[in-house]
C-alpha cells in the first residue's frame, strides 16, 4: 500500500512438467491396457478423451470401445473351441493392435497436453504485465513511509539480564509459583498419610 510500486507475483511454473501423480497415471492406465490383453484398452482412451474434451479423442475411444467389446465377445462366443490358425491370427493381431495403438497414442498425446500446459503457463499472467519492465523505482522523496523518520537507526540488541534484575513482577510471578508448589507439595504428603 505504501512505499514504491511493486511487480505483481506470479506463480511460476513447476520445473517438471510431469508431478509423481500424473506419471503415476500414465502407467497406470497403460497397465491396464496391456495386463488385460486389450479388454481394457478403451480406459486411457476414455481418460484421454475426458481430459482433453476434443472430439477426435471421442471417437478413437468410441472405435477402441467397440474393439474391445467385439474382441470381448468373440471370446465368449467361442470359449471352448479351438480356433483356426487364420482365426488365432486375426483376433492376436486385433489384440495387439488395440493394446499398442492405445497406449502409443494416450502416452503422446498426454505428454503433448503436459508439455503445452507448461509452455502456456507464463500466458496466465496479467494482460499488459511485461517482467522486465517490473523494476521498482526509487522514490524521489527521501523516505516514502511517513511513519519513519529520515534515518532509522536499527533496533539496539540488548544483553540478558541477570534473572534478579527482571523487575518486581516476574519477582511477584516466582514468589507465587514457589507458594504454589509448597501448597501441592503438601496436599500430596498429607494424601499420602490418609
Amino acid at each position: 500500500m505504501y512505499g514504491p510500486p511493486q511487480a505483481p507475483q506470479v506463480p511460476q511454473p513447476s520445473k517438471s512438467p510431469a508431478s509423481g501423480g500424473r506419471i503415476a497415471l500414465l502407467a497406470l492406465f497403460s497397465a491396464l491396457a496391456l495386463l488385460s490383453c486389450g479388454f481394457l484398452a478403451w480406459a486411457p482412451m476414455l481418460r484421454l478423451a475426458i481430459v482433453t474434451r476434443r472430439a477426435v479423442d471421442w471417437v478413437l475411444f468410441g472405435v477402441t470401445f467397440l474393439l474391445s467389446a467385439g474382441l470381448f465377445a468373440y471370446a465368449v462366443v467361442t470359449g471352448d473351441k479351438e480356433a483356426t490358425t487364420t482365426e488365432a491370427l486375426v483376433v492376436v493381431g486385433i489384440m495387439v493392435v488395440l493394446v499398442a495403438g492405445s497406449i502409443t497414442y494416450y502416452l503422446v498425446t498426454e505428454i503433448r497436453r503436459l508439455d503445452r500446459s507448461v509452455a502456456a503457463a507464463p500466458a496466465l499472467r496479467p494482460p499488459g504485465y511485461d517482467p522486465s519492465s517490473a523494476v521498482t523505482v526509487p522514490s524521489p522523496i527521501g523516505n516514502p513511509n511517513p511513519y519513519v523518520g529520515p534515518v532509522a537507526a536499527p533496533p539496539a540488541v540488548r544483553a540478558p539480564q541477570p534473572p534478579a534484575a527482571h523487575g518486581p513482577r516476574i519477582d511477584q510471578v516466582r514468589a507465587e509459583l514457589d507458594e504454589l508448589s509448597d501448597l501441592l507439595r503438601h496436599q500430596r504428603e498429607d494424601d499420602g498419610r490418609a
